[in-house]
């Protein structure tokens, strides 16, 4: 998959990176600690919330309504083992505070899953507030160092991970979108840190505020080292993060209405 340039240089250079790459993801995360199959957390945000969108990601939010990066567009999706199909012509892109277009998009699905309404959180996290990373991309493969920066390969199989980091940056404006970063960290990160890797576009970033999980942020691209070996994540990279609390108006004013009805089925009568 083609990777683009980004240009938010201050970003880079509180992270220590002079160039940045952008992966558009396309399937789950790697995790510093997978051991393979992986359980809800008992703590749980809402893991089974995050499901696949065109094998990528989305996360569905209640009332029939699910929210990916609008780079994964609406299409079929998985949740919880059940495919839904979207109803066409539903999808609303969002659209940043100045009025252009954020890199979000909402669409219905063909029914209604069993799953509690997510709560977007009305705030940006700050810097060193922890978050819970949800998606359905590639996962983690073996150990790796390149250029003196340790790391993972992407594995060639994609599944549902979660996993936790630590907002690095907040307040930023990456390829149009509104956003906030995460770093992948070596020391002192989680024993389950995490960075996006392909295909974990469209899921979800959860936040604990006063004791209750919120959605903060959908993901939708991850920044490297210049030259970095495609397919890797080293520490230091950065996940790029929607910040839903920027978007928060336009989806609660959409995702408040509930499915339209199934029309009537006509009633038979017998002639007169």
């Amino acid at each position: 998959m083609a990777r683009a340039a980004l240009g938010f240089a201050g970003l880079l250079a509180l992270a220590g990176i002079e160039a940045t790459t952008l992966a558009t993801a396309a399937a789950a995360l790697v995790v510093v600690s997978d051991r393979g199959s992986q359980k809800a957390p008992r703590d749980d945000p809402g893991v089974a919330n995050v499901g696949s969108v065109w094998a990528l990601s989305g996360v569905y939010l209640g009332n029939g309504w699910m929210l990916t990066a609008s780079h994964v567009s609406a299409g079929p999706t998985l949740l919880a083992g059940r495919r839904y199909e979207p109803v066409p012509d539903s999808a609303v892109p969002l659209q940043n505070p100045d009025g252009s277009p954020a890199d979000l998009v909402l669409f219905r699905i063909q029914g209604t899953p069993r799953l509690p309404k997510l709560r977007i959180a009305p705030a940006t996290p700050d810097p060193g507030a922890s978050v819970v990373l949800v998606a359905c991309g590639r996962t983690r493969g073996a150990p790796t160092t390149w250029s003196g920066h340790e790391g993972f390969a992407w594995s060639a199989t994609a599944a549902p991970r979660w996993g936790a980091s630590e907002v690095f940056k907040s307040g930023v404006r990456a390829n149009g979108t509104d956003a906030f970063a995460t770093q992948f960290r070596k020391d002192g990160g989680a024993p389950n840190e995490a960075q996006a890797a392909l295909g974990d576009s469209g899921g979800a970033a959860f936040v604990k505020v006063d004791g209750k999980w919120l959605l903060a942020g959908v993901l939708y691209g991850i920044a490297g080292f210049e030259r970095q070996p495609p397919e890797t994540a080293l520490f230091g990279n950065l996940t790029l993060i929607a910040d839903l609390s920027r978007y928060r108006a336009q989806i609660e004013k959409l995702a408040a209405a509930p499915p339209p009805r199934a029309p009537a089925k006509p009633t038979k009568s017998r002639p007169r």
